[in-house]
């Protein structure tokens, strides 16, 4: 575990080594997890595994896990340094990257601004902003019962507020409030509205999020306009492996991304949503096992 200096900020990074008795040599594996979450994602992922494969560097975005809270720097441009200097900081000069979420935005803006620095990208459940402007997330606020939309505005939450057409940040921010203001019951009203109980995994990281969220610059900052496009995405030839969950607002993401990048493998995991690298990690790991062994021998062909 280290504490990185990038440009006055510090982001929390730990190296797992690699495990094997397979060749040293092989390119390290690097994991850029998702907004409201931290490097702890990637355990409950079974990263573990994967060190199986050559040594794992995971770490926190800044302003997520342990990792400083600037006022500003939440661009891609800043994030996507901060992922190089971390690599730097570890004598990574190449890496398979590995990304949930908006870790792949990050990633793919990375692979694009400094290809000779990425050997292949994992995407999971990524929505790729070019090409999905916006997630069907929530039930509509008609929809909910009565009995929900006033317990949500006795919680100081305004149903009619709550967007099927969000873009994450306000999705997070309302899961973060209901988790803080309900308690034990933050999961029956996630579960009616969100259909899961919960992201955040203590009331610190709830409200830490929900503060992060207040920010002005930090929203523009995710808000702003795509550093990249759909043009350019065409253009990447690196071998990049696309898991989504069936039933994941953003599956329209990962089929165009497909349809547009000819080396990519899309895999469809059935009956699962947004989460599943962490739910059910089995379902994660047993195709990026094989795609990042094929990856580091050479065989592509036929994954």
């Amino acid at each position: 575990m280290a504490m990185i200096d990038v440009g006055g900020v510090r982001l929390h990074a730990t190296l797992i080594p690699q495990r094997s008795r397979r060749p040293a040599g092989q390119a390290p594996m690097v994991f850029v997890h998702g907004l409201a979450a931290s490097q702890a994602f990637w355990y409950a992922a079974g990263v573990q595994v994967l060190t199986g494969l050559g040594p794992c560097l995971v770490y926190d975005l800044r302003g997520h896990g342990k990792s400083d809270t600037p006022e500003t720097g939440f661009g891609l441009d800043r994030m996507s340094a901060d992922l190089l200097a971390v690599m730097d900081a570890h004598e990574i000069p190449r890496a398979n990257i590995v990304c949930h979420s908006f870790g792949g935005m990050i990633a793919l803006y990375t692979a694009l601004k400094a290809p000779e620095r990425v050997q292949s990208l994992v995407l999971a459940d990524v929505r790729v902003r070019p090409l999905q402007q916006k997630l069907d997330i929530a039930v509509p606020a008609k929809a909910l019962p009565p009995g929900l939309i006033r317990r949500l505005r006795s919680l100081g939450i305004d149903a009619g507020q709550i967007s099927n057409a969000d873009d994450g940040v306000d999705y997070l921010r309302t899961v973060a409030r209901i988790q803080l203001a309900a308690g034990d019951e933050a999961g029956d009203l996630l579960s009616a509205i969100y259909h899961h109980p919960g992201l955040f995994r203590s009331r610190r990281n709830a409200q830490k999020w929900v503060q992060l969220a207040e920010r002005a610059a930090f929203v523009d900052a995710l808000r702003e306009g795509d550093s990249f496009g759909a043009q350019d995405l065409g253009r990447l030839s690196l071998p990049m492996l696309i898991l989504v969950g069936a039933k994941s607002s953003t599956l329209a993401s990962a089929r165009a991304l497909h349809e547009l990048c000819p080396t990519t493998v899309l895999r469809e995991i059935p009956d699962m949503g947004h989460f599943f690298p962490m739910s059910r990690p089995r379902l994660f790991l047993r195709p990026t096992v094989r795609f990042l062994h094929a990856v580091n021998t050479g065989r592509l062909k036929g994954v």
